[in-house]
């Protein structure tokens, strides 16, 4: 059986995309904070692992590197900066 790749539609050169993202930039992150102020979401739930200390940053580092399959975001937490 041979199949041709124009017989899947393989390749995009002919599509259109349209998505309902939001603009980037201030505008974007202006309307994410209002959803996290609101509790509309709770962005805690993707915090799979925390540092703490401005020290630990090369450590998180190394994790987003390897990537394990338990990782969704890291955060590190530095309340010792002035």
């Amino acid at each position: 059986m041979v199949f041709n790749a124009g017989d899947w539609g393989v390749g995009m050169g002919h599509k259109t995309i349209h998505d309902g993202l939001m603009p980037g930039g201030r505008l974007r992150m202006e309307k994410l904070a209002q959803l996290v102020v609101n509790s509309r979401i709770d962005p805690s739930l993707m915090i799979t692992h925390r540092f703490e200390g401005f020290e630990k940053i090369p450590d998180a580092i190394e994790l987003m590197h390897h990537k394990p399959a338990d990782l969704i975001k890291p955060v590190v937490i530095c309340n010792d900066i002035d």
